[in-house]
């Protein structure tokens, strides 16, 4: 099992996990363990009183899995994620165990839906350095800036539907606040994706 992968090469995991090599066992196995990964994270949670929204690592897990996986995996590990919460499973940050309250989604749901679609963003850009064999930093981080585009939009829109307050007082909870604490998730990885992954296998 995943014997194409060096394991001791971490530089290149990327590559491994995301080839075309792994077998369709490898391939679940991988996305469910980026699955599982996004419900660990979203368990280091903190509330603060200027938002109802939690500071949570799931954006950060989110964005493991678009830069670990292909672009199709990175999604289905996603949705798999909100599938299993939605079950009843206790995934969602602070051990949330529901996507949906009265018929309607939870006030956070709008960013939860909009996770799939941010690691596939991501994605897209780490399988264009991968295809090319070199970093393409403008398409990374066109992907990576792109991919919170998603997760901020839905997020407060339906924020601000829940709390029935307007799209400016939402953004003031749930985007303003975050803005640095994702920025920073960001660059960090990007400087990892972009200044010490290789993007060839046969380097060393």
């Amino acid at each position: 099992m995943f014997s194409g992968v060096a394991w001791g090469k971490p530089q290149q995991w990327h590559l491994d996990l995301s080839s075309n090599s792994l077998t369709i066992l490898e391939r679940i196995i991988t996305v469910i363990f980026f699955s599982g990964l996004t419900a660990l994270c979203a368990q280091i949670a903190f509330s603060v009183p200027w938002t109802p929204v939690p500071y949570t690592f799931q954006t950060f897990a989110v964005l493991a899995t678009g830069v670990y996986l292909r672009r199709n995996d990175a999604f289905a590990s996603g949705c798999l994620y909100l599938l299993v919460g939605a079950l009843g499973a206790p995934v969602f940050a602070a051990g949330g165990d529901h996507l949906f309250s009265n018929g309607s989604l939870i006030a956070s749901g709008g960013y939860l839906i909009a996770f799939p679609i941010a690691s596939a963003l991501v994605a897209e850009g780490l399988d264009r350095s991968r295809k090319e064999g070199v970093v393409d930093f403008k398409a990374q981080m066109i992907c990576w800036i792109s991919a919170m585009v998603p997760v901020y939009l839905l997020g407060t829109l339906w924020l601000a539907e829940s709390y029935s307050v307007d799209f400016a007082q939402a953004f003031e909870w749930g985007v303003k606040p975050f803005l640095i604490w994702d920025f920073v998730k960001i660059l960090i990885m990007a400087l990892i994706t972009t200044k010490v992954w290789t993007y060839s296998s046969k380097q060393d």
